[in-house]
């Protein structure tokens, strides 16, 4: 059967293995509806292409100011400039950045076409106990594609697992999770106020689709928290997120990610500024952590 749908990515990850079990081939969708100040992947918040610059690799050869049909990009002997509010990321400039300075992030594909793209790494997958994984963004944004993709991979007997925020209408989930073998949520602030201070966004929508996935038990469920020093590392804040966890059932998993700076660098090439000043946790504060959830019956992996 052939799949019609279309959607919008920007990076296929071969030999991940930090995306559900064994080796996997993670699609990377472009979109999400909140806001995170500590976002790792910047360039997934827009559901629209858009360019990246990396300063470091530009010869200034000006290539790309001469083929931008919108004049958004300014090159001198000393400097380049884009203008991000005329740019339309048509691409141009990337196809003909010599150097690479230059990459559009976003392409839309259709689902037969990128299932073509990756199953030649069904290799790693079934040796591995791996397979594929449908992150961002938030995938649930283009539920058709994601839908489609993940029914294809079923019917080909690989393994599909999906990373979500859980901000997403309830029939969007229901769509995916006949062929979904695990779904990875996140948990990021357990009280409403503060979760839409800090992300744009409540948490109320997101609370009531991980209780209806724990309840009903449909699929494999792994639940992550990023712990991020002075948002949601407090005391107050842990066992806030520890009671709710424990309301929904007493065989909760939990994963801690302690926050990173890595993606700091992809705000610059995008012209954005990076906003958050945190430190990464250290060893005893997860420990704590650690401590605190156990106590609840929490098991952490």
């Amino acid at each position: 059967m052939k799949h019609t749908s279309e959607g919008i990515i920007f990076d296929v990850m071969r030999y991940a293995i930090h995306d559900g079990p064994g080796i996997r081939t993670t699609v990377f969708l472009k979109g999400c509806p909140l806001k995170c100040t500590w976002c790792a992947n910047p360039e997934s918040q827009s559901r629209s292409p858009e360019i990246s610059y990396l300063i470091e690799r530009c010869l200034l050869c000006g290539r790309c100011e001469g083929v931008c049909p919108n004049q958004a990009v300014t090159v001198t002997d000393d400097s380049h400039k884009i203008d991000r509010t005329l740019c339309q990321a048509c691409g141009l400039c990337a196809e003909n950045c010599p150097a690479g300075a230059l990459k559009l992030l976003g392409r839309k594909v259709k689902v037969d076409d990128l299932f073509e793209e990756i199953v030649s790494d069904r290799i790693f997958w079934e040796r591995s106990g791996g397979g594929v994984t449908l992150s961002g963004g938030e995938p649930l944004m283009q539920p058709e594609f994601c839908k489609d993709l993940l029914k294809i991979c079923h019917t080909n007997y690989i393994s599909t697992a999906i990373e979500t925020c859980l901000h997403v209408p309830s029939e969007n989930l229901d769509a995916v999770l006949p062929f979904v073998d695990l779904l990875i949520c996140d948990v990021k602030i357990s009280d409403d106020a503060k979760h839409k201070s800090l992300i744009g966004v409540g948490n109320r929508r997101i609370k009531e689709n991980l209780k209806y996935l724990v309840k009903n038990k449909q699929k494999g469920c792994l639940i992550r928290m990023p712990l991020i020093p002075g948002l949601n590392a407090a005391n107050e804040d842990l066992q806030e997120i520890a009671g709710f966890l424990k309301s929904l059932d007493n065989n909760i998993h939990l994963e801690i990610m302690p926050y990173h700076r890595l993606g700091e660098p992809k705000y610059k090439r995008l012209g954005r500024e990076y906003r958050l000043e945190c430190q990464t946790p250290m060893e005893s504060d997860l420990h704590w952590v650690k401590h605190i959830f156990e106590a609840e019956g929490i098991k952490l992996v």
